[in-house]
C-alpha cells in the first residue's frame, strides 16, 4: 500500500523543541519543531496548539510555494488518519483568505454546490463562507500547498473538483520532485557567489570552508547574468539562509541542512 510519506518531503530529524516536548502525537512534535527552526517562535502558544499568522513560506530544496504567504498556519497535538490519495496523517493546517469567496452583508458567496464538491474530494478541505477563507489540512505545508492551490483553480474556473484532479496533483508531487533532481544533475551548476584564481564560477558543492552560503545557477544562465545581478541574488540568498538559521557551511551554523530556494531576479 502506498503511503503518502514516501510522495512527499522527508525532513531531517530536528531536536523536539521545549514548546510541544508534551505532545502526544510524535509525527505533529516532530514537525512543529520543524516549523519552529525554520520561521521562529509562533505568535499563539496553546498547550496542544501553536499558530502562525501573515506567514512568508520558505522554499524547499525540491519544492516552490505556489502560494507565498499564508494569512494563518497552525499545527495541533492531533493524528487525523486519512486514506486519500494515500495514507497518512493530518495535524498542520494552512488558512488563505480568497477575494471571490469574500462574504456580502453577512451571506456567503461561495455556491454551495462547490462547498459540497470540495467535501467530496477529500475531508482536509475547509470552506469558511463568512470568513472567506479556505483552509487545507495536511502532513506537511507542501500538500497544504498543493491543496490550496487545487480549491483556488477550481474556484477560478480552470479545473472542475474531482478526486482525480486532486488525487493527480497531490501524488505527482514524487514525479515532480525525482525529474527536478535528474535536471539539476544533467545541467552544468555554478556558484555565483564565489570565484576561483582564474577568475571563474566554481562548480557548485566546492565552496569550501569561507562562511557564505553558494547561490548555484546553470552555468547557462549565469552567463547571461551580469555582475550586479550575480551580486543581488547572493545577497538575497544569504539573507534567506541566515534568516532559516541555516548560513554558513558545513563547519559553521546551519552547515549541512537544507538549502533554501531564492530566485535570482528580486521581488517588485
Amino acid at each position: 500500500m502506498i503511503k503518502l510519506k514516501s510522495l512527499l518531503f522527508e525532513q531531517e530529524e530536528r531536536k523536539i523543541h521545549p514548546l510541544v516536548s508534551n505532545w502526544e502525537n510524535e509525527k505533529a512534535q516532530k514537525y512543529a519543531s520543524i516549523l519552529i527552526e525554520k520561521y521562529g517562535e509562533p505568535k499563539v502558544k496553546g498547550k496542544k496548539m501553536l499558530l502562525w499568522e501573515d506567514l512568508e513560506l520558505i522554499d524547499e530544496e525540491t519544492y516552490e510555494y505556489k502560494v507565498k504567504k499564508i494569512d494563518k498556519v497552525y499545527i495541533i497535538d492531533e493524528s487525523i488518519p486519512h486514506s486519500f490519495p494515500a495514507d497518512h496523517i493530518d495535524y498542520v493546517y494552512s488558512t488563505l483568505k480568497i477575494p471571490q469567496i469574500q462574504a456580502k452583508d453577512g451571506v456567503s458567496t461561495i455556491k454551495p454546490e462547490l462547498v459540497g464538491k470540495f467535501a467530496g474530494v477529500t475531508g482536509s478541505i475547509i470552506i469558511d463562507g463568512l470568513k472567506g477563507e479556505a483552509t487545507a489540512r495536511c502532513g506537511d505545508l507542501v500538500a497544504n500547498d498543493v491543496t490550496l492551490n487545487f480549491v483556488l483553480d477550481s474556484i477560478n474556473g480552470k479545473v472542475e473538483p474531482t478526486k482525480d484532479e486532486y488525487g493527480d496533483r497531490i501524488l505527482s508531487l514524487k514525479k515532480e520532485v525525482k525529474e527536478d533532481l535528474r535536471k539539476w544533475f544533467k545541467q552544468k551548476w555554478v556558484n555565483i557567489g564565489k570565484k576561483d584564481k582564474d577568475g571563474k564560477h566554481p562548480p557548485c558543492g566546492t565552496s569550501g570552508k569561507k562562511r557564505g552560503y553558494a547561490k548555484c545557477v546553470p552555468k547557462s544562465k549565469a552567463a547571461g547574468m551580469s555582475k550586479k545581478q550575480k551580486a543581488s541574488a547572493t545577497r538575497r540568498k544569504r539573507a534567506a539562509q541566515n534568516k532559516a538559521g541555516r548560513g554558513g557551511t558545513s563547519n559553521l551554523k546551519g552547515g549541512g541542512k537544507k538549502p533554501i530556494r531564492v530566485s535570482t531576479k528580486p521581488k517588485k
